[in-house]
């Protein structure tokens, strides 16, 4: 269940980047989002673990604090990869 909120939400993220502030805007809407959405798992399913301290989370369970964390890696991926393509022109 987490993962494919985390999949929701950072296509959303990549999605709210291109159209709200031109982030990918030479990639297009589909890779964009892909972008968003490949940062949002990386950041829910292996950073947010390290950084909380309950060891007997539920994996089924839903948690707002790898949420938090998805999104925020999401954002983090659209802005890189729109600087890389930015600045290096790939």
């Amino acid at each position: 269940m987490n993962i494919m909120i985390w999949l929701i939400a950072g296509g959303a993220v990549g999605w709210l980047g291109l159209r709200l502030f031109n982030l990918n805007r030479d990639r297009g809407p589909i890779p964009a989002a892909l972008i968003a959405a490949v940062g949002a798992f990386i950041g829910g399913n292996s950073l947010a673990p390290m950084l909380t301290s309950s060891v007997t989370e539920p994996i089924i369970g839903f948690s707002p604090f790898a949420l938090v964390v998805a999104i925020a890696v999401a954002t983090a991926a659209t802005f890189i990869s729109s600087e890389i393509s930015r600045r290096c022109g790939v």
